[in-house]
């Protein structure tokens, strides 16, 4: 039998990638309970909390592999959970034979930059929350580099697909203008094709460890979607506090995903953004 592949944080991607894996799974969360109520026949599901001082890992022991994909609740504090939960994670790690650590972390660790960005930016951000993003990444590399652990890190655009489509995420929300001129790009990635990253990751050489983006090919500014989305549902165009021409080009973060397909050999489903689940 093999060995089973933990995934810390079993949500909306994290359980996506366990009912996709054929190894057995541990999954945890803080309740140890499954999204849907029973999860597969391959995964056990684990009550553990990384920010509980008391952390005990003792049932992770077996893991060859682990994917830490979790997400904070509304009110919980994201320090705590990236940064100091992480850690604690990783310090109490029983010792063994870990072959692989996949971080899936989020595009907002980049800089907010009208340019073309790539896995060798080395400007953080400046809010407050792509800090915390970033200094969690940096935390992982630190510790599994010190252990000659291979490692990656996923830096994920803005997740949709079932139950987080399009055209909910961009829905009308009101009749008040929406701020400034929506021609930022929008830097996404299908839950389909973020799973397959993460598969991808899971299996890559031992030789890359490192930080890739996962994001689809299309750049869409966030006012072409909602106008796209307002025409689809029949209904009229959303107003703009700013006006933006008819030949106005997108302004700001354009995430680059070439090293997704060159290290992972990622061959998106969704290239462009899918109105459709």
């Amino acid at each position: 039998m093999s060995h089973p592949i933990a995934i810390v944080g079993c949500g909306y991607l994290g359980a996506a990638v366990a009912r996709a894996l054929r190894a057995p799974v541990l999954g945890v969360g803080r309740r140890g309970t499954w999204p849907d109520g029973t999860p597969p026949e391959h995964v056990r599901m684990l009550a553990l909390d990384v920010t509980d001082p008391a952390l005990d890992l003792a049932q992770l022991a077996p893991a060859s592999a682990v994917v830490i994909a979790y997400a904070p609740g509304r009110t919980q504090d994201r320090r705590a959970l990236y940064v100091e939960g992480t850690r604690r994670l990783l310090e109490r790690w029983p010792k063994g034979a870990l072959r692989r650590v996949v971080w899936v972390g989020s595009t907002s660790a980049l800089p907010d930059r009208d340019a073309w960005l790539d896995e060798r930016c080395v400007q953080w951000p400046s809010s407050e929350r792509g800090r915390v993003q970033r200094e969690a990444e940096q935390g992982v590399a630190e510790w599994a580099t010190a252990r000659g652990v291979p490692w990656l890190g996923l830096r994920l655009g803005g997740l949709y697909g079932p139950g987080r489509e399009l055209d909910r995420i961009y829905r009308r929300r009101g009749d008040e203008p929406l701020p400034g001129d929506g021609m930022e790009p929008t830097n996404l990635i299908h839950q389909r094709d973020a799973v397959t990253a993460t598969l991808a990751a899971l299996a890559a050489p031992p030789e890359h460890s490192g930080i890739v983006h996962g994001v689809d090919d299309d750049h869409t500014p966030r006012r072409w979607m909602y106008e796209r989305i307002a025409a689809a549902r029949g209904q009229p165009p959303l107003r703009w506090a700013v006006a933006a021409p008819a030949h106005a080009i997108p302004r700001g973060k354009r995430v680059s995903n070439r090293r997704l397909k060159d290290w992972l050999h990622v061959r998106l489903w969704a290239p462009t953004h899918r109105l459709a689940p």
